[in-house]
């Protein structure tokens, strides 16, 4: 889904994007990519806007006031309920 915070649209709807623009100094692999919505693709490269994402994954978005939003990354897959396995008699 798109990383700024409290959007939520869907990732196939989205661009990936370079968190820090080349031209601004940023990189051109992959672990600097985000999920952007279109509208927020292009909302980032406002004046006044920053995104830094951090080696977490952690995003965090300031907007042109001075207001800063996180967004962490969702899981790949919901966690797995841990049980404990039944006992089996041998052979397996």
């Amino acid at each position: 889904e798109c990383r700024r915070p409290g959007c939520g649209r869907p990732a196939q709807t989205c661009d990936l994007d370079h968190s820090v623009p080349w031209q601004f100094g940023g990189t051109t692999n992959a672990d600097d990519l985000i999920d952007l919505c279109r509208r927020d693709h292009r909302l980032k490269d406002e004046p006044g806007w920053t995104y830094h994402l951090a080696s977490d994954g952690t995003l965090t978005v300031t907007t042109p006031t001075g207001q800063s939003h996180d967004s962490t990354p969702p899981p790949l897959h919901p966690p797995r309920a841990h049980t404990a396995p039944a006992e089996e008699t041998p052979p397996f």
